[in-house]
Order: C-alpha cells, then sequence, then structure tokens
C-alpha cells in the first residue's frame, strides 16, 4: 500500500466528489458509525457548511438492523455527532422477524426500502440519498459476483448515481468511488473523529468478509483493488452500449403494457434478436410482473430464452412470471399462486405498496376502509362481462391484480377500468386509486 493511498482526504478533492450532490434539495446521508460513513458526515458537513446559498440542506439516517447488541448505542453515537455538526439525524428500525439465512441480502434489502421511505417523506422533488460506498467496495462486489458467474450487468461497476430503486424518484449518489477504504480511515483519524468497527466485517460466515480476506492476496499477485474497480467501470460502459442496443431491439418488438396486467411482445422478432438481447428483455419483464418474488438466476433466464425460440405453444414460470409464448405474441404476466401477504385493510387516506408493482391508496374522502386482495379465478369470472370482449386482457393474467372489497362486495379492480365497457357496471369506485409502480424494470 503507497503512502499516498493513507493520505487522507483534501477538502478540494472532496469538493469535487461531492459536485453532484450539490444539484439537489436535499442529501439524506447515510450513516452507520463505521470510518466510511463517518469520513462522509464530516467531510459533507465541512464542504457545505462552507457553500452559503445554493447548497441543498443535509440530513444524517441511520439505519438500525437489530441484529447487534450494540446498534442502537452506535445509531445514537451517530447522532450525537450529527448533532454537533449542525445536522438533523434520524434513527430508522428495521422491525419484524429477521430471515434464518440470507441475512446480508435481507438487512442489505431492509436498508434501502427503509432509505426510500424516509427520502419520500420530504415535500421537495430532488433528493438524494448519499452513502460512502468506496473503491474497495467496488472490487469487493465485483468479485464476489464474478464468482457467481455473472454477465456483464452483474459485472458492471457500482454507479456513481443511479435511482435508488428502479423507477424511484430518488437518487443514489455515491462520491467516494474513486477513494481508497485506506484514505477514508486516515481522514476520520486525522480529525480525532470517533467511529465503530462492525465485527461483521470481519466475520467469515459472510461472504463480503470472505472476499476482503482474500483481497490483500490478490494485491499480492498484482490483481490490485484499483484494477479490479478499473475492470468494473469498463464492464460498466459495456453494460451502457448493451442498454442502448436493448433499446433498439426493444422498438422491433411491439412492446406493449395492458395497464401492467400483462406485456405483450412479438414472437417472431423476438425470435430474430441476438440471444443475449432476448435474455435481457426477458429478465427485465420477469422482473416487473414477478413482483415480490425472488429474482431468477441468469442462467434460468438463458434456458428460458433458448426454449422459446422452439416452434409451436409454450407456457412456462419463472421469478414468479407465467411467460407464455405463441405463434404471433409472447405474454408475460404475474403469477397467482406467487402471491404473497397482498391481503390487508386500507383506510380512507392511506397508501400501500402491493406487491412491490402498485401502490394502492384511498381517497381522504373515502367511504370507510376496504380490503386489498389479488382478485382471483372466481370473483374475475364475475366481472369479465363488464370487459369489453375485444379487449380482454388474457384470464390468467387478472387473478393477481389488486382488488378492492367492503365486506363481500367486490367495489373495485383500478387495473381493468382501461378495459370496461363504455355502459355497463364499472369495475371502479370513486375513492380507491392505484399506481403502478414498475419498481424493478427499467421498461
Amino acid at each position: 500500500m503507497t503512502h499516498e493511498a493513507q493520505l487522507p482526504i483534501a477538502l478540494s478533492e472532496a469538493k469535487d466528489a461531492f459536485a453532484r450532490i450539490a444539484a439537489f434539495d436535499h442529501a439524506i446521508l447515510a450513516v452507520s458509525g463505521g470510518p466510511d460513513s463517518m469520513a462522509l458526515l464530516v467531510l459533507a458537513a465541512e464542504c457545505f457548511a462552507r457553500s452559503g446559498k445554493g447548497a441543498p440542506l443535509l440530513s444524517v439516517a441511520t439505519i438500525d438492523h437489530g441484529l447487534r447488541a450494540e446498534s442502537a448505542a452506535e445509531a445514537e453515537f451517530v447522532a450525537s455527532e450529527a448533532r454537533r455538526l449542525g445536522l438533523s439525524h434520524t434513527t430508522l428500525r428495521w422491525t419484524g422477524e429477521k430471515p434464518a439465512t440470507g441475512i446480508a441480502a435481507a438487512a442489505r434489502s431492509a436498508r434501502y426500502r427503509l432509505l426510500e421511505e424516509y427520502a419520500r417523506s420530504f415535500p421537495t422533488e430532488r433528493v438524494a440519498v448519499v452513502t460512502a460506498h468506496h473503491l474497495d467496495d467496488q472490487a469487493e462486489t465485483f468479485t464476489m459476483r464474478l464468482a457467481r458467474g455473472a454477465g456483464v450487468a452483474g459485472l458492471a461497476a457500482m454507479a456513481a448515481e443511479r435511482p435508488l430503486a428502479e423507477g424511484s424518484q430518488i437518487r443514489l449518489v455515491r462520491p467516494f468511488l474513486t477513494f481508497s477504504k485506506s484514505r477514508l480511515i486516515a481522514t476520520v483519524e486525522a480529525r480525532g473523529v470517533r467511529f465503530f468497527n462492525d465485527p461483521t466485517n470481519e466475520d467469515g460466515r459472510y461472504e463480503r468478509a470472505r472476499v476482503r480476506q482474500l483481497l490483500p492476496a490478490l494485491d499480492a499477485a498484482g490483481i490490485t483493488s484499483a484494477a479490479l474497480a478499473t475492470s468494473a467501470r469498463r464492464l460498466g460502459e459495456a453494460e451502457a452500449a448493451l442498454r442502448y442496443a436493448e433499446s433498439r431491439f426493444i422498438a422491433t418488438l411491439d412492446l406493449s403494457f395492458g395497464n401492467d396486467v400483462f406485456a405483450s411482445l412479438k414472437t417472431a422478432a423476438f425470435r430474430e434478436g441476438p440471444s443475449l438481447l432476448r435474455q435481457r428483455v426477458l429478465a427485465h419483464l420477469i422482473v416487473r410482473y414477478g413482483g415480490a418474488s425472488q429474482k431468477p438466476q441468469l442462467s434460468e433466464i438463458e434456458d428460458l430464452a433458448a426454449r422459446l425460440q422452439s416452434e409451436g405453444k409454450r407456457t412456462a414460470t419463472l421469478g414468479g412470471a407465467m411467460i407464455s409464448s405463441g405463434g404471433r405474441f409472447i405474454r408475460v404476466w404475474r403469477e397467482a399462486g406467487r402471491l404473497t401477504q397482498a391481503e390487508f385493510d386500507l383506510s380512507p387516506g392511506e397508501s400501500r405498496t402491493w406487491d412491490d408493482r402498485f401502490i394502492v391508496s384511498r381517497t381522504p374522502d373515502a367511504r370507510g376502509p376496504v380490503r386489498i386482495k389479488p382478485l382471483g379465478s372466481v370473483d374475475y369470472l364475475k366481472i369479465a362481462s363488464r370487459l369489453a370482449r375485444g379487449r380482454r386482457p388474457p384470464a390468467r393474467a387478472t387473478h393477481a391484480l389488486p382488488s378492492f372489497w367492503r365486506g363481500g362486495d367486490l367495489i373495485a379492480v383500478p387495473s381493468l377500468a382501461p378495459f370496461s365497457l363504455a355502459s355497463g357496471p364499472s369495475v371502479e369506485e370513486s375513492g380507491c386509486r392505484l399506481k403502478i409502480l414498475a419498481l424493478s424494470s427499467s421498461y
């Protein structure tokens, strides 16, 4: 490790790194109390405190995962440091039952969900969540994904800026991706700032910890973190080129979304496309319609794309989605049997996310609470006559749609409103609202 790598980050370097944050009205600093995020806290406070008019409003958020006894005290420590620097602080707690396996992935998912919900609570439109991911994180992520046989998208570098979640207006900003961890540690040490070391970072039961312990050996062999990060960056550029090609391919497919009841594309045009682009399109659609289901593996996408090249009708399920291939069209919709935790009560003025695909809500002036649950096959048959015969979506695609109920009466299926007859009973009641999230798709 060179002497330069251990130098504290100069204020001029930090200002350059934080330049993209200046475009936002509000920047939420995600600070855990570790050396990386404490460097983010002190440098952001120093840079923007001196920026004067036009600087974004800064606030600090700490996620208490509740996985270690010390986490609450560490969150309070961050709160006190934030107050010392003149910044407001909020602790966001991951409550409820924790999974027995896959805890790291579940914690990460909960972390971003909590940050997204918190960021949405601010009235301004331009809000960023800022994290302290650094060059070593980039190298670790690349190595972990390489071990899984990831494709170009998986090996691409973490972006300096992206949506916090697909389809979200909240931006995730990572200003430290060009700085090594050693420089972040040197930065806080030079200022006498306390920090905590999370013991799970060295716990060999976790994949990232094992990879972190491996990197020094790779470095000694000449495979440095900087080199791995450079490869990740270049693969990111390749991924951008593939996205460009994918958009051109999509233009040939006549891809349409029936109010997110189902997706439809031309079979012949799909089969004419390159294998990699066919896989990418399928992956996007399956994740979009698979809702809260687990995302499929790349090998599963590859296998499905190959099978769809066969002539004749074919039906498959993958990642919580149903894929139906015919001579003219390939259609994708939500597999009803994979829905979980899809029933709950909704009061006037309340909004909730449903199956990671929709936001269901009631207007404040709506009459009383309603029950939200999947429409199902039996109840779809009861309202099918209200839909225009020539424009009805595939019947099975309707079974996993959110429906609004009052007692035993079906009062609304907002997704089906565009397919309803101009006259006759409606499938929508005033006060019932539905917003398409499509959180997991760039289409």
